[in-house]
């Protein structure tokens, strides 16, 4: 079965989703953890615009598509831009 890559919803470089093969395994996702955080005040309470979309085999939500919108911090009250940081 084949699927769109997912969009990170704070990436600046929006590119177009590419089809590659899905592996049968589920993926080590702790190997390179990071959050996402308000680049003004750090704050990690930040919103972003996405379409959702449920996924049978992980049995999740995935992220499918994102709007050409920035980022909003609840902290600041604003437009803001992403800093990750490491988990």
């Amino acid at each position: 079965m084949q699927h769109a890559l997912l969009l990170n919803p704070f990436s600046l470089n929006l590119e177009p989703a590419q089809i590659v093969n899905r592996p049968k395994r589920i993926a080590n996702r702790q190997a390179a953890r990071s959050t996402p955080v308000c680049s003004r005040c750090e704050s990690d309470d930040i919103l972003s615009y996405v379409t959702a979309q449920w996924s049978n085999e992980s049995q999740q939500w995935e992220l499918a598509n994102t709007f050409d919108q920035p980022a909003h911090c609840n902290n600041c009250n604003g437009a803001c831009e992403i800093t990750w940081l490491p988990l």
